[in-house]
């Protein structure tokens, strides 16, 4: 029985009576540029055009794939395959790796299609779906011969990698033999590459070999991957010649460009021979070597003006996937395989750098999430870190270098830190020195390291404030970088009013990692300014108002169950997930935003993507003990002074100078309070923290190099420590008698349905972290491993404090 696929139209026999069947490349965003430009401004129509254009010029099988990072792949292969089911004659070849998108489009093909592709990569995972659905289906499959080795390269590697696939495709999961078409990889002969003369000899043994052992099988081949840097005209000749002999060796079908097959016999004799030659590696002890002697054979050949997509290489489109898609699997073969003919050096700056400069770009179109952005990273990282030990050494460095710090008394380095990650992976030398750096240190490593760009990064409004000064410090020292500031309490007018004066190079606020990426980009260009504004009027509302009088006076005060300050060690880790709010984890922690997404492909991603690896980094967390919730806590009576609440202990007053809105209803956090006349009050603190072993998993995955890992992780110790603040709060709210009506869902929790507030020093309605030192002094946390930095910041990291509030009308606000 013939071995068939089908489109709605006409069947067509996988095995000719005249071979090779011709399957068309060009339906690929990876190797059409037309196509890629088509289908990510979703032209439907003119994707369709390409398939169409595919048939008229010979091809009897068009390869639809549509993977393209940013992208959903399911729903643009839907789209497509039922736009291509009713108007191409062809027969489809699904070009995916996702049984997902398979399982998806499979029912509504309405024909036999054959699937693209299987292999041994991940052991046999991802081939036993496929085939399931390949059986269930009536699909036939490509199976690439790719094991958890790599690539085979030699004949020997191929047939062994063909008889284990065969061996599961055909016993375990009951497709026929004449289901497969092996597509036992060719490499090109054009590198000069020592390993790879024998590329085609291999690939054309292989096919006979596996043609006599696997009886029935069909292959299939990438043709124009043996010709990959070479000239066009010339590599138009050696594949046609390569592809009669791999016909005459077995090959049944062939994915290549029809309009680019040049007829055996139209082939002058002397092509021919200098082609042979170079495929079968003849005579290579000659004066000049069969690469050679085809290059100067071919070097008058007429160039041809071609997609210069289309140009690329399989190898550097591959690695431009594997970056865009943040792919480590078969990286190293792949930078082997690219080391024939490039430079190390020229591989990180031709390929790698656009590479991710293409990552950036889908980011800041909102077509790409930040956990996936790292993934992209971690492989240009692992992609330099192979390269290096081939790179010839050269004197000086002649990148351009960025000099980054977290500003003194701030221990904050997760924005810094993704800055690094960014910048270092987008090309540039970072020299990260790490947090709480003193200006004169900066100053020193500057003069030292001779940076092109200055970065400062920190977290606090006193960070802001210390960054102002810094700037100053930095023009009588002499220096005169422009400098990038970045922070979550920096915005752009105070950059621009209060920075910007100070410095006499350009100061420039960055909002995020890409925001500096394109400051850098713009000082190599000559293009870099400071931040500006426009002016603002005075706004005559925003003048200080009364104290507020709507506040209830009359409401009673709560009895603690003590005075004073005691600790807490014994807490359960697991009673702190119920507090989490996994909406602010997720979207703004994690940063997996539903962007561009539909409501259904958002829960699609979120239950296969976000909730797996948050309960598999809750069940890491727990079952290594990283968690260690630990807390100081205490009551203490008080009274308010006009915009100061006064703390009392042990004969001791307290002060805590609080800011009052500029605007209605000019609220204060002291308002919450009874004054000395009104009677007296009672006022919580707590210090909370989850110890140090989280700050340490999160650094240790920053040095090596699991940038994803390390925002997930990090993300997850600052949103849990939020948790534990909220469980906290909920007992002392039990402990003061006011918690009748608890929320039922954290959502409860996030809008306040409960009585009281805590105010977190450092945060809107409370900003100035100096009151820190007051809370220490009453609290003591030191006794549960808790610091102050200079700057009034709390170690570890993950560690937080409040103000607890009783009155029911305290809630949060900003001034």
């Amino acid at each position: 029985m013939k071995a068939q696929v089908a489109s709605l139209y006409q069947a067509v026999d996988l095995q000719q009576e005249i071979p090779p069947l011709l399957i068309g490349e060009r339906c690929n965003p990876n190797g059409s540029k037309a196509f890629r430009e088509a289908l990510l401004s979703e032209d439907w129509d003119a994707c369709l055009k390409i398939a169409l254009d595919q048939e008229a010029r010979g091809a009897q099988v068009l390869d639809l794939s549509v993977a393209y990072a940013g992208r959903d792949e399911k729903r643009d292969m839907i789209t497509l395959v039922k736009k291509f089911a009713g108007s191409c004659r062809a027969p489809l070849m699904l070009d995916s790796t996702s049984p997902d998108t398979l399982e998806a489009v499979l029912p509504l093909y309405p024909g036999r299609a054959i699937i693209n592709s299987i292999n041994l990569e991940d052991g046999g995972k991802n081939l036993g779906r496929i085939c399931r659905l390949a059986k269930k289906y009536g699909a036939a499959v490509v199976a690439l011969t790719i094991t958890e080795e790599g690539m085979a390269l030699t004949c020997e590697q191929k047939v062994a990698a063909a008889r284990r696939i065969y061996d599961l495709a055909v016993n375990r999961y009951g497709l026929r033999p004449q289901d497969i078409l092996f597509d036992l990889l060719t490499f090109t002969v054009g590198s000069g590459d020592e390993k790879m003369v024998g590329a085609a000899i291999e690939t054309l043994e292989a096919i006979r070999r596996v043609k006599r052992e696997l009886p029935g099988v069909s292959f299939t081949l990438g043709v124009s991957n043996i010709s990959f840097g070479l000239r066009p005209a010339a590599r138009k000749v050696l594949n046609s010649v390569f592809l009669h002999e791999a016909v005459e060796a077995g090959l049944n079908t062939a994915i290549v460009d029809a309009a680019k097959i040049i007829p055996f016999n139209a082939i002058s004799e002397r092509d021919r021979e200098v082609c042979l030659d170079l495929l079968y590696n003849r005579d290579p002890d000659r004066e000049e070597s069969p690469l050679m002697r085809f290059i100067a054979h071919f070097e008058q050949a007429a160039e041809e003006e071609e997609d210069g997509a289309d140009e690329r290489t399989f190898c550097e489109e591959e690695l431009r996937r594997k970056v865009l898609r943040g792919e480590r699997e078969g990286l190293e073969d792949l930078l082997c395989e690219l080391r024939g003919r490039w430079r190390p050096l020229d591989i990180i700056n031709n390929l790698l750098v656009p590479a991710m400069r293409e990552v950036g770009e889908l980011f800041g179109r909102g077509e790409l999430l930040l956990p996936f952005v790292l993934q992209s990273a971690e492989v240009m990282k692992q992609s330099v870190a192979l390269l290096e030990p081939h790179m010839e050494k050269v004197e000086g460095e002649s990148r351009t270098s960025l000099l980054l710090a977290t500003v003194a008394g701030d221990v904050h380095d997760i924005g810094k830190n993704l800055v690094d990650i960014i910048l270092s992976n987008n090309g540039y030398k970072v020299y990260n020195i790490g947090i709480k750096v003193p200006a004169e240190e900066i100053i020193a490593k500057a003069k030292e390291l001779r940076p092109d760009v200055i970065g400062l990064s920190g977290l606090l409004v006193k960070s802001a404030l210390l960054m102002k000064e810094n700037l100053a410090q930095f023009r009588a020292a002499g220096l005169n970088q422009p400098v990038l500031l970045g922070g979550a309490a920096l915005t752009a007018r105070f950059v621009a009013e209060e920075c910007v004066p100070n410095y006499h190079a350009p100061v420039v606020y960055c909002a995020d990692a890409f925001a500096g990426l394109k400051a850098m980009r713009e000082f190599e260009a000559g293009t870099l300014v400071a931040t500006r504004v426009e002016a603002r009027d005075a706004d005559p509302g925003s003048r200080p108002g009364p104290r507020a009088a709507e506040i209830d006076r009359e409401v009673a005060v709560p009895e603690p169950p003590f005075f004073g300050s005691r600790i807490a060690e014994a807490i359960d880790p697991e009673e702190l997930f119920t507090f989490v709010n996994e909406q602010a984890l997720f979207r703004g922690r994690w940063g997996y935003r539903r962007g561009k997404l539909s409501a259904e492909d958002y829960r699609q991603l979120v239950q296969t993507e976000v909730l797996p690896a948050y309960e598999r980094i809750r069940s890491q967390a727990l079952a290594e003990g990283l968690l260690q919730p630990r807390v100081a806590w205490g009551y203490f009576r008080c009274r308010s002074e006009g915009d100061e609440l006064v703390l009392e202990h042990e004969g001791r007053d307290y002060r805590y100078a609080f800011p009052r809105q500029g605007f209605p209803p000019h609220r204060c956090i002291s308002d919450f309070f009874r004054s000395a006349d009104e009677g007296s009050d009672v006022a919580g603190l707590f210090v909370v923290t989850l110890g140090e072993r989280l700050a340490e998993k999160t650094r240790a995955l920053y040095e090596a190099d699991s940038y994803k890992d390390y925002l997930l992780w990090h993300g997850f110790g600052v949103e849990l420590t939020d948790a534990l603040a909220e469980y906290w709060h909920r007992k002392m709210r039990f402990e003061l008698g006011i918690a009748q009506d608890e929320p039922e869902t954290v959502d409860g929790y996030v809008v306040q349905r409960y009585r009281g507030s805590r105010f977190g020093f450092g945060y809107p309605a409370c900003p100035d972290l100096e009151l820190q030192r007051p809370t220490f002094e009453l609290l003591q946390p030191g006794r549960i491993g808790v610091s102050l930095t200079e700057n009034c910041e709390m170690v570890p990291e993950m560690t937080t404090s409040a103000l607890v509030a009783h009155h029911p009308q305290a809630k949060y606000f900003a001034v």
